[in-house]
């Protein structure tokens, strides 16, 4: 019988949470943190000198640090639609190719979704997906001073998060994606060569977010 009883509340304890209803509106402020790794496809992208022909890559910079707001609109205990902002900022470090330091700051504009998997569980597994538009602006620093390459473009993200009740109205959420950026800019320098950045600037990033169920 007790082991029964502790089978019982061990299910309650798994399942026993309150899913999201129809209607429910959340807003979550998420710290985020970006680690760089080598290859175009994390966080690096091409830089061409045109003229000499000569190809690098160039980080991002540092690993980047930032912040997001969202908002959720419940459509159902499974799905949830709303907006996101974010912002980060990858400080100067040396570039892995050129030998010179770079910097980015970048912005991100989402709609942007969750798909639960689990909606009743204490831990509650979903799917993050967004798609949207992202402002970025990389600095390279070459010897006769900073160049800048901006573009906006599309953006987009996938992961996996988890979120955990902390009380009626509080949650708490861990987040991890993979961020796609389309990049590409060109500037010519002092010199007169002419300098080309491209394709995309992609990474993978975490988040920890506390969010508000109104």
């Amino acid at each position: 019988m007790r082991k029964w009883t502790i089978l019982i509340c061990l299910l309650f304890c798994a399942l026993g949470m309150r899913a999201y209803e129809i209607g429910d509106i959340t807003v979550g402020l998420a710290a985020a943190y970006s680690p760089l790794a080598l290859g175009t496809d994390f966080g690096e992208m091409n830089v061409d000198d045109r003229p000499a022909l000569i190809s690098h890559d160039a980080k991002l910079g540092k690993p980047g640090m930032g912040g997001e707001l969202q908002a959720l609109y419940f459509l159902n205990s499974r799905v949830g639609l709303g907006v996101s902002f974010e912002d980060q900022y990858f400080a100067s470090d040396l570039s892995s190719g050129w030998q010179l330091n770079t910097r980015t700051r970048m912005q991100n504009y989402m709609v942007v979704g969750h798909l639960f998997l689990t909606p009743q569980s204490t831990y509650k597994l979903y799917l993050p997906l967004g798609m949207g538009a992202a402002h970025t602006n990389f600095a390279m620093k070459f010897p006769e001073g900073n160049k800048h390459f901006t573009y906006t473009g599309f953006a987009w993200y996938a992961g996996l998060g988890v979120e955990r009740e902390l009380g009626e109205h509080f949650i708490l959420g861990l987040e991890t994606r993979y961020n796609g950026n389309k990049f590409h800019d060109s500037t010519t320098r002092n010199n007169g060569e002419h300098v080309m950045v491209y394709p995309r600037a992609n990474f993978l990033s975490v988040l920890l977010r506390v969010i508000y169920k109104f």
